[in-house]
């Protein structure tokens, strides 16, 4: 499976940010360092949706993705998506639900729900969707309910010229599951509306095989879009101030 995306940048700027206000770090020493992280975490989530320009964060919900590539070729579906334009909604109403943080292995997982998200943009598509052929470009309105994502990431520690240490990731990895999806993709097979309303009728009746097939190029394409926020954030705020080594007070 490969799948790519654009999304906006930020210019990169050296520098040795906080965290922001809304965001409190949570002592790399607390006996319930998962529990610290999963309540600030949560109560960012409305805060970071907006977009943060100073942490080089964009508006979240929508999310835009100038161009969201799938390609997948498996026994069953052997196709290739692009969706330019791309808007993702939904995700300010993400619940951060649990965090598995091994700072001596360097290594976190996070899992989150989200009620449903709503993505919408151009499409362009050509090959197979269990094994009928597809093709067409138009509006693209795709609804998935019942989201679940575990995303794990690996960094390692680099020290930078100002003497602080910044977290490198090296490896993470977005796994999915879902309740019901629904598609809707106009102007299948150049406009011939018999052919594209039973086509869009086939993929909502197998809508649970269609994300199956599907899936891992989809989380893969959604990952990177985790990794380049939290690269954005790990390059302006050091290691020492996300995760600071200061006593904890007892509650």
């Amino acid at each position: 499976a490969a799948s790519g995306f654009v999304l906006a940048s930020f210019v990169l700027v050296a520098s040795a940010l906080k965290l922001p206000s809304y965001t409190p770090a949570c002592s790399r020493n607390d006996p319930k360092l998962n529990e610290c992280v999963v309540r600030h975490g949560q109560q960012a989530i409305p805060q970071f949706i907006n977009g943060d320009p100073k942490y080089r964060v964009p508006q979240l919900d929508p999310l835009t993705i100038n161009q969201l590539s799938i390609r997948q070729g498996t026994n069953q579906v052997g196709i290739n998506l692009q969706v330019r334009d791309c808007k993702i909604y939904g995700l300010r109403h993400a619940q951060f639900i649990a965090a598995r943080t091994d700072l001596k292995k360097r290594h976190i997982e996070w899992d989150f729900k989200i009620p449903a998200v709503q993505i919408q943009g151009f499409y362009n598509i050509s090959g197979k969707v269990l094994i009928l052929p597809i093709s067409g470009s138009g509006k693209a309105n795709i609804t998935i309910n019942d989201l679940s994502i575990t995303y794990k990431y690996d960094w390692e520690l680099v020290k930078k010229g100002n003497g602080k240490h910044y977290m490198n990731f090296t490896n993470s990895e977005l796994l999915f599951d879902n309740g019901r999806a629904f598609f809707q993709l106009d102007n299948l097979f150049n406009g011939d509306k018999l052919l594209g309303d039973n086509m869009n009728y086939f993929l909502n009746e197998n809508w649970k095989e269609v994300t199956r097939e599907l899936g891992p190029a989809l989380g893969e394409a959604i990952g990177e879009v985790f990794r380049l926020l939290l690269t954005n954030i790990a390059d302006l705020v050091p290691y020492e101030y996300i995760y600071p080594d200061i006593p904890v007070t007892p509650e």
